[in-house]
C-alpha cells in the first residue's frame, strides 16, 4: 500500500495530465534554497523542473521573492554572489509569470477588484518585481544596486533599489504577525473569523466590505485562514511554545492566499505547511517536493 502523501501526489498528477486548462505552479522558498545548496541533487531537480515546465504555467510568488531578497540583504558582502544562487533557481524556467502581493492577488482573482500596492515606480506590480529581480541578479553588490543600475526600455533609464530598506519594510508584517500571536496568548485579543479577515482586507484596500463579498473572499482564502487559526489555537493552548519560532509562518500563510485561484499549485519542501491546512480542495494543491520527485 502506498503512503498517503505519495498516493495523493500520484493521483493528483494523473488529474493534471487530463486537465484542459493549464494549471499554475509556484515554488516555495525552501525548494529554491535546497536546490541552490544542492541538498536537492542536480539530476533530480532537472527531472522535476522538466515536469513542471511540461505540465504547469510557472509563476514566481512575491513572498518567495521577498524571502530570497532578505537572504541576500542580510548576508555578508563576501557571500553576495553565493546568496543569489537561490534567486537564480527562480529564473531557470522560461517565461515566468510574476504574482503580486497575496492580498492584492486575492482581491483581483476572487472579486475582480482593480487593486494595487502603492509604489513610486509607475508600472504594474508584476513588472516591478521582474525588473528588480533582474537588477539584483546583474549587480555586483547592494551598494551598486542602491546607486543605480541601467534599466533598458524604461523612461528613466536607471533603477535604484535599496535591498536593506525593502527587507525592513516587508518584514514589518511578519513582526506584526508575531505580535498578534503573543497578544492571543495573553488573552488581549481573539482570532478573527474568516469573514472578519476578509472585511479587513477589503477595508485596507479602500473597498466596500459587504456581506456577499466578505463571504466569497473568506471561502476562497480557506487554506490561509485554517493555517492562521491553527497557529492561534497553538499559541493559546501551548503556553510553553516559543512563538518567535512561529514568526516566519506568516510567509506560509501569505503563500496560501494564492490558492484562491483554483488553478494554482504550491510546490513546497515543508510538510508542516500542508498538514496545517484543513481545506480539502486547497490542500490537494499543496504539492510536497519529495513526493513529486519520486514520481518523475
Amino acid at each position: 500500500m502506498l503512503p498517503p502523501d505519495y498516493a495523493t501526489a500520484r493521483s493528483h498528477l494523473a488529474v493534471m495530465e487530463q486537465a484542459t486548462i493549464r494549471p499554475k505552479l509556484f515554488l516555495d522558498t525552501s525548494v529554491c534554497i535546497n536546490v541552490a545548496s544542492e541538498k536537492i541533487p542536480c539530476d533530480e531537480w532537472r527531472r522535476v523542473r522538466q515536469h513542471v515546465e511540461a505540465n504547469f504555467s510557472y509563476q514566481i510568488s512575491f513572498i518567495t521573492l521577498k524571502e530570497l531578497f532578505a537572504k541576500v540583504s542580510r548576508g555578508k558582502d563576501d557571500y553576495f554572489e553565493e546568496n543569489k544562487k537561490s534567486l537564480r533557481v527562480l529564473c531557470e524556467f522560461p517565461q515566468p509569470g510574476f504574482l503580486p502581493y497575496p492580498p492584492v492577488f486575492a482581491l483581483r482573482t476572487v472579486l475582480g477588484l482593480p487593486v494595487a500596492r502603492r509604489s513610486r515606480l509607475p508600472f504594474p506590480e508584476e513588472e516591478r518585481h521582474e525588473t528588480i529581480l533582474k537588477a539584483v541578479l546583474q549587480c555586483s553588490g547592494k551598494a551598486q544596486l542602491k546607486a543605480g543600475m541601467p534599466c533598458p526600455g524604461r523612461p528613466w533609464g536607471v533603477l535604484s533599489f535599496d535591498l536593506d530598506h525593502f527587507d525592513r519594510h516587508e518584514n514589518k508584517a511578519q513582526a506584526e504577525h508575531l505580535s498578534l500571536l503573543q497578544r492571543v496568548r495573553a488573552g488581549s485579543v481573539e482570532m478573527s473569523s474568516g469573514t472578519e479577515l476578509a472585511s479587513f482586507l477589503l477595508r485596507d484596500c479602500g473597498q466596500a466590505h459587504d456581506t456577499e463579498s466578505c463571504n466569497k473572499l473568506a471561502n476562497a482564502l480557506e487554506a490561509a485562514y485554517k493555517f492562521s487559526d491553527n497557529l492561534s489555537k497553538m499559541s493559546n493552548n501551548n503556553k510553553e511554545a516559543n512563538l518567535e519560532k512561529r514568526e516566519t509562518d506568516w510567509g506560509d500563510i501569505m503563500q496560501l492566499y494564492y490558492l484562491c485561484d483554483e488553478s494554482m499549485h504550491f510546490l513546497t519542501y515543508d510538510k508542516k505547511c500542508r498538514n496545517q491546512v484543513q481545506s480539502r480542495m486547497q490542500q490537494s494543491r499543496i504539492l510536497l517536493y519529495r513526493d513529486l520527485a519520486r514520481l518523475v
